[in-house]
């Protein structure tokens, strides 16, 4: 059942708050996009990726291991599906045997991409975010007591006072900024973006001066699409060629070369996916690590089975969420 047909996962982080909330169970459906075929084989029933009671000793031997497959699904992946996912940027472990992420999927196949003042744009396209998303947004108030209250009433539990002249950070959905905006005591409230360039986006290279908040525009890769190689390019398809799609590659002064011949384009044997976490101001997605491959994809997240009070602040848990118990995930 967990191969074919659908799987729990455990929510622990806030990445894709409001939607998902740390502590949530949700069920992860493998039929909708077609159940993978195990690749690793030989691996010990009813274990994650470790042995029990152990933190590094695998539970899989990687002796026999098939190729990707995917068995036919109900539907492909649409644009704005939360998505489960091997991670894959975690290096020397078998695809399914990688940690589990889940985002929501922003960029199809072939699509362009790009963010502009924290706006995504589809193939230029403004693509509406969902009420649930969140930013950091700057707080000006005339009291030092904000953050008790504001998770009380609007449960807003993510930043805190930053100075003593009552600055605050919040991470909001528009929603929750609008009512926090109306407050008696609330002075300013401004949505943040970042305009410096920062060294840790993907891809790097000439591409360096993006950021979370303004990225792009970039193509998402797509089976039998053909692109030019060349050595400004070469850092957005690197990954692509050596990890994913198993070539060897090597870099001669201007030249490059792909099992061993010139190489001037290379032509992609699958699709990926763009990724971005609802919170996405506190998310670790594509816009940091790259590309989904579509042999990573696990299933896609239907409904949250229970879920987890977590203490403010802390990652203790003190009671379930009653409420969220078997309800769709949109």
């Amino acid at each position: 059942m967990r191969n074919f047909i659908g799987e729990t996962y455990f929510i622990p982080s806030t990445s894709m708050e409001d939607e998902l909330l740390a502590g949530d169970f949700i069920w992860v459906n493998k039929l909708v996009y077609g159940p993978r075929i195990p690749q690793t084989l030989l691996t010990l029933p009813f274990a994650k990726n470790t042995l029990p009671f152990t933190k590094a000793i695998p539970a899989y031997l990687t002796w026999l291991e098939v190729p990707y497959f995917r068995l036919p699904g109900i539907e492909k992946i649409k644009r704005n599906d939360i998505i489960a996912f091997n991670f894959p940027a975690e290096e020397g472990i078998p695809v399914d045997k990688k940690i589990d992420f889940v985002k929501r999927c922003i960029g199809l196949p072939g699509d362009t991409i790009e963010i502009s003042d924290k706006t995504v744009l589809i193939n230029t396209k403004e693509a509406a975010a969902t009420p649930k998303t969140k930013y950091s947004y700057e707080v000006y108030a005339t009291v030092d007591s904000l953050c008790s209250y504001l998770y009380r009433i609007l449960n807003i539990d993510e930043g805190g006072l930053l100075s003593s002249d009552n600055k605050y950070i919040f991470l909001m959905t528009e929603a929750q900024a609008d009512s926090v905006s109306k407050l008696s005591s609330i002075l300013m409230v401004k949505r943040l973006s970042v305009q410096y360039a920062t060294t840790d986006m993907f891809p790097g290279g000439k591409f360096s001066f993006w950021n979370k908040d303004n990225y792009g525009p970039l193509i998402i890769p797509k089976k039998g699409m053909t692109v030019k190689l060349t050595m400004d390019s070469i850092s957005l398809y690197a990954r692509i060629i050596i990890a994913y799609e198993k070539h060897s590659m090597a870099m001669q002064h201007d030249s490059i070369f792909i099992d061993g011949k010139y190489a001037t384009t290379y032509t992609f044997k699958m699709n990926y996916y763009f990724v971005l976490g609802d919170n996405r101001d506190n998310s670790d997605d594509s816009r940091y690590w790259g590309f989904v491959p579509e042999d990573h994809i696990i299933g896609k997240a239907s409904f949250i089975l229970f879920s987890l009070k977590q203490n403010q602040g802390k990652t203790l848990w003190k009671g379930v969420n009653w409420h969220r118990a078997f309800t769709s995930v949109r």
